[in-house]
This record gives structure tokens, sequence and C-alpha cells, in this order.
């Protein structure tokens, strides 16, 4: 049964594409879109040739293929980088019709669960306008081809009453539709209520990334390095110069630079995008920072979201005396160990020298060391604290999380520890674990 808000169509009309595509082109520069090439290629792949109607090149394999330049056998079993990207994609395109939802748009694009074809929305008065313009005849419109004087007249006098009933209609049902919003806002979704104790500190939230100590090399080293090798001819003159790591042992130790507070991973970057999107989303202000740029002090002015563990020195102190911490113990490996019952412990597991699998601690406390809300997001390995990024900002997995806690549990503290497969670099949609409230 279609909604009075829009109907569902199979294939856009041409004089409507201009509208469509300029919806793209916004959806693609926005906040949720704009830290992420692939969701970017992803999403205008399948709007193009959903529109173009090419459903065999909508195939998990041809997508594969065509936007991610995988080999014409690959295994997608193997490698799920086109479930994982369009899971990221709706995700992301949910974010952005979470901001825009005061908006007129005369169209909304969405892709299915379980389908890589893209469906078009569009409002009921934008139908009648398209098909009008399109000479296309939509269900429930009436085409006039020619009409006497005498016709018009009572068509019009007929249109008026049938407008004026339309309308009523329309007023009662948006008194009752806001009537459920503002009911089920009162009563909160779990989402809502995991965030709500940031969302509700009129302070701008901080958001703490950790940031990697790198070591490159002098200007001097780079510059002689140069002067000895020419660049290949299908190589970019201005391009930043790699050494290969063979002939690295060329270089003494005072060629190298450290920098710090200038590299992150890129999870420590998903993490971070998602966070500010769905800050961004709900208008609340945030401020970026560097661990090396917070102070107690800072953390203790309101609540403050930590990403990453290892390279960031606030998130290991802030949650050394939790249940679920990060360890090396006697080994050189971190890894999550559970202080209640030492038997327990997640160690993430690699397939040559990439990752295979990895685990990560989201951490919810009301009451922490500073005084104020603390959240923590970080994994053992990047692709942990990307796939923590992809949890805490779930509705889904928040609430299928919660379908197993207390009735309380939000007004509780929270730890929960997650795993997530890894190929190719690229997280799996996370599990739980292990959860604790207390």
């Amino acid at each position: 049964m279609a909604t009075q808000h829009s109907s569902l169509i199979d294939a856009v009309p041409p004089a409507a594409r201009p509208q469509v595509q300029e919806l793209l082109d916004d959806i693609l520069r926005s906040a949720p879109f704009r830290t992420s090439r692939q969701c970017q290629d992803l999403f205008r792949y399948i709007v193009e040739h959903s529109l173009a109607g090419s459903d065999d090149s909508l195939r998990e394999r041809v997508i594969g293929i065509e936007v991610f330049g995988r080999a014409p056998d690959y295994d997608t079993a193997e490698d799920p980088v086109v479930r994982l990207r369009a899971a990221d994609v709706r995700k992301r395109l949910a974010q952005y019709y979470q901001m825009q939802k005061n908006s007129t748009e005369q169209w909304k694009i969405e892709i299915p669960t379980g389908s890589y074809k893209a469906q078009f929305h569009r409002p009921e008065g934008a139908v009648h306008q398209v098909a009008a313009a399109t000479h296309v005849v939509q269900p429930g419109t009436e085409t006039v081809i020619s009409q006497r004087p005498e016709q018009l007249i009572a068509n019009r006098r007929l249109g008026k009453r049938k407008a004026f009933w339309a309308t009523a209609a329309a007023i009662l049902l948006a008194a009752a539709f806001t009537g459920r919003m503002l009911t089920r806002h009162s009563r909160g979704t779990a989402f809502d209520l995991f965030w709500g104790p940031v969302l509700e500190n009129s302070r701008p939230a901080l958001v703490c990334t950790g940031s990697n100590s790198v070591y490159v090399l002098s200007p001097k080293a780079l510059e002689k390095y140069k002067t000895t090798h020419s660049y290949r001819q299908d190589a970019t003159p201005n391009h930043e110069t790699l050494v290969p790591l063979q002939e690295l042992r060329n270089f003494a130790g005072d060629d190298f630079l450290p920098v710090k507070d200038t590299y992150l991973t890129t999870g420590d970057a998903s993490a971070t995008a998602q966070i500010s999107s769905l800050l961004a989303s709900r208008h609340h202000a945030y401020d970026l920072r560097f661990g090396s740029d917070l102070s107690f002090g800072d953390l203790r002015q309101g609540s403050a979201i930590l990403i990453g563990a290892f390279n960031n020195s606030w998130t290991l102190n802030m949650t050394d005396n939790l249940r679920f911490v990060y360890d090396s113990g006697d080994t050189p490996e971190m890894h999550v160990q559970d202080r209640f019952d030492t038997s327990r412990s997640w160690w993430p597991k690699f397939s040559g020298e990439k990752d295979s699998e990895d685990y990560a601690i989201v951490s919810r406390i009301l009451d922490s060391k500073t005084g104020s809300v603390l959240i923590t997001i970080a994994g053992l390995r990047q692709s942990g604290t990307r796939a923590a990024g992809d949890f805490a900002t779930s509705p889904e997995l928040i609430a299928e999380l919660i379908k197993q806690a207390p009735k309380d549990w939000s007004r509780k503290n929270l730890q929960v520890v997650l795993h997530t497969n890894v190929v190719n670099d690229i997280p799996a949609s996370p599990t739980v674990v292990a959860a604790y409230y207390w």
C-alpha cells in the first residue's frame, strides 16, 4: 500500500533525470559520503546503472570487477568487498537523510537490503507534475485531453472539493504522524538512549583520536636519493617519492625524522568520520583533537569520545580499571583481557602479513574518571577500530545489543567486546562476543 508521502517507481521519467542527478551529486558531496571514495564510487555506479536499467551490471561479481578492480574470477565468498561497502553505503545514506529530514526534496534514493539496484521515491505532488510534463499517466491521476468550457468549470469545482478534502485528510494524517513521532521520541530508541548522555550535554563533545608515530626521510636524505635515482617514464614527476624497502638499508639513523600528531590509520580516520557525521546529523557541536592536544581538564569540561587505543594514551588511561581492557601480558601481542575472569581473552589473527580477525572494545561510561560521560571506540588493530566505529553508529547493531541488556541499561555503564572478520583490510560487520553492564 502506497503512503501519502511518496510513491515507488521502477523508472525515472526523462524529464526528472536532472533532478535525480542533482540529488546524486548532493549526496556524494555530503559529510557522510565525502570521507569515503569507495562508497562514492559504488553509490554512483549503482544509481547510474539503475537509471539505465542495466540489471546485469548490478550483480555482485560485476560490481566487484567494475568498481573495485577485482579479477574476473575472484571469489566473492572470500572477498566480500561489495557486500561490505554496500552496507556502508546504506548506513551513510541513512545518515544523509537524517541530516536532510526537514528538507523538501522531490526525490529519494534507496538501496534495499539484499539488492544492488537503487529504488527511487518521490512525493505525490512531484508524481503529478512529472506526469503532466511527460504525458505519463500515473495511477490515481486524471489526464484531460480536450473539454468544453462547461466541463472545465464543473471539473474545476470538483477539483476544489477534492483538494479541500485531500488537504483536510493530509492535516489529520500529519497530526497523527506527529503524535506517533512525539510518542516514539519520548520513549527513545535504543540508539537514542545509547547516545543520549552525550547529546544532552550542551557543551561541544570532544572527539579525540590518537596518532601513529611515523619516521620519514629527512629532506636532505631524500634529495640525495633523488639525484641517484631517475623517475620511471610512467611516473608522475611531482608525486611523493616512495623509497623501496630493500633500499632503506642504505640510509643511516640520522637520515630519518620522527613525525608525531600527523598520521592516522584508516581505521581511526573512518571511526572519526563516522562519529563526526553522527554528531553533525544531530546538530551537536564537537571539537576534534589529537591526544597530545588534550588535557585532563579538557576531559572534565564535557562529554568525550576517544578513538583508538595503542596510539591514544587517553583511552588506555581512562579504561585501565574497567572489566575489559587492552593488555599485552608477557607477550608482545596486544589482546583484549577480561579482568574479572582471567581465563577469557581475545586475540587478533593473521593471514600472512594481513589481519584476518580482530577484536575491539566499545565502552560508554557515565561516571568516568573525569566525572563526565566518556565513550571509547578502539580495536586491537586498525580494522577493529573501524568495525567499532561501524557498531557505535549503527542503530540496528545497537538495537540488537540491547535485546539482551537489563531493562535499566540506559542508566548504566556498559562495555562491549566485538569481533570482526577482515578481508583485504576491510572489516566485516562486527558481532558481540561479550557485554557487561554496571
